[in-house]
């Protein structure tokens, strides 16, 4: 087990391609976050490197299947399999996107925001609800970043997300990297996010690395949540701006491409903790706003 360090807690995503890497690097961690879906369907090996993690490290756990946002019934099963897999890892909270990304008979691949609309916001409240019966820790849902917009949304990314989280007590898994993409990509001020979210209702953060995609039938340059390089400074800014009204337990580093530039993880590790030390005390204006567009 490691040491315990200031709250809040610093640590990666756990990818089995980097499992050996991992362990020889765990005193460089806090906190693991494990993906639930992996112990599903990642096969005997995989589940066996996870839950021997169970004990030599604080565990958190993460989902990717549940599909909330999907215009049909829970699967049942699927979260009962999520409890079992979270009651191993004796993991302190679950968190799952606030997305679909499967229709009945199609895993769709990728994630698909829904419509910031009322009705929807009660069908996924009321999904949310189903969710906490049967998981028995805290269960919070992360933004997403997204492609497009549905015309018929009515409320901001924020409102929408105070409304759901309100009603249900849930809490946010804020992904910062995902909150600068849409604000460079739909060309909104993340701060202006940031100050319009409920206080307190970050409970764990997620960080990652983006790439652009600039070809010539786009109309400008588009920032895709790739998963695959270095924070950016930017989205470090917007953790620490974020900290002064929220205080989340974990702060989670994403990687799942560039693999063989995994040292890069532990730089990131390193100057998440140098900006939890030495706070800056960021103030923002028009002109950060614009240097991110």
């Amino acid at each position: 087990m490691t040491i315990a360090t200031p709250y809040p807690a610093v640590g990666i995503a756990y990818r089995a391609a980097i499992d050996q890497w991992t362990r020889d690097h765990l005193g460089d961690f806090d906190v693991l976050e494990i993906t639930v879906d992996h112990c599903i369907h990642g096969g005997r090996a995989v589940r066996s490197a996870i839950y021997d993690l169970v004990g030599r490290i604080p565990l958190t756990a993460h989902g990717i299947g549940l599909s909330i946002g999907t215009d049909a019934p829970l699967d049942e099963g699927y979260l009962d399999q999520v409890a079992e897999i979270i009651e191993r890892l004796k993991a302190p909270a679950y968190s799952e996107h606030l997305a679909f990304n499967r229709v009945p008979g199609q895993d769709l691949a990728t994630f698909l925001p829904v419509p910031k609309a009322e009705a929807v916001a009660a069908a996924i409240i009321t999904k949310v609800r189903c969710v906490q019966s049967r998981i028995p820790v805290p269960f919070l849902l992360e933004n997403i970043a997204y492609l497009f917009d549905w015309s018929d949304s009515t409320f901001s990314d924020a409102d929408f997300l105070n409304l759901i989280c309100g009603e249900t007590q849930t809490g946010l898994l804020l992904d910062v990297e995902n909150l600068l993409l849409n604000s460079r990509n739909h060309r909104f001020d993340p701060y202006e996010f940031l100050d319009s979210l409920t206080a307190g209702i970050v409970k764990e953060v997620h960080l990652a690395g983006s790439a652009t995609v600039d070809e010539d039938f786009l109309a400008r340059p588009y920032f895709v949540d790739s998963h695959s390089h270095p924070v950016p400074d930017e989205a470090l800014d917007l953790l620490e701006y974020a900290l002064t009204r929220h205080a989340p337990a974990n702060i989670i580093i994403e990687r799942v491409a560039r693999l063989d530039a995994v040292s890069e993880l532990l730089d990131d590790v390193a100057r998440v903790r140098a900006r939890l030390a030495n706070p800056i005390g960021h103030t923002h204006g028009q002109s950060t706003f614009e240097s991110t567009n």
